[in-house]
C-alpha cells in the first residue's frame, strides 16, 4: 500500500515541526513582526498536540501491520 520498500534514502530527523509564525506571516502579512510574535505566542500555549500524536500512532500501526507484516 505505501511502496516504500524501494526508497533508497530515509529521512535523517523523523521530527515534525511547525513553524507558527511562518503559518501567522502567511495568513496575516498585515502583521508586523512584535504582532507575528504576539499571535505565534498565544497559538502555541493553547495548541494540542495529542491529535497529531494519535494520527501518528495510527499511521505507524497501519505501516508496521500492513508493509512490515508484524502484527
Amino acid at each position: 500500500m505505501y511502496a516504500l520498500k524501494n526508497v533508497k534514502q530515509f529521512i535523517e530527523d523523523s521530527t515534525v515541526a511547525l513553524k507558527l509564525d511562518g503559518v501567522v506571516s502567511e495568513l496575516h502579512p498585515e502583521l508586523n513582526k512584535d504582532q507575528i510574535k504576539e499571535v505565534s505566542h498565544f497559538v502555541f500555549h493553547r495548541m494540542n498536540m495529542n491529535p497529531l500524536r494519535e494520527q501518528a500512532e495510527k499511521l505507524i500501526e497501519e505501516y508496521v501491520d500492513e508493509e512490515l507484516g508484524l502484527a
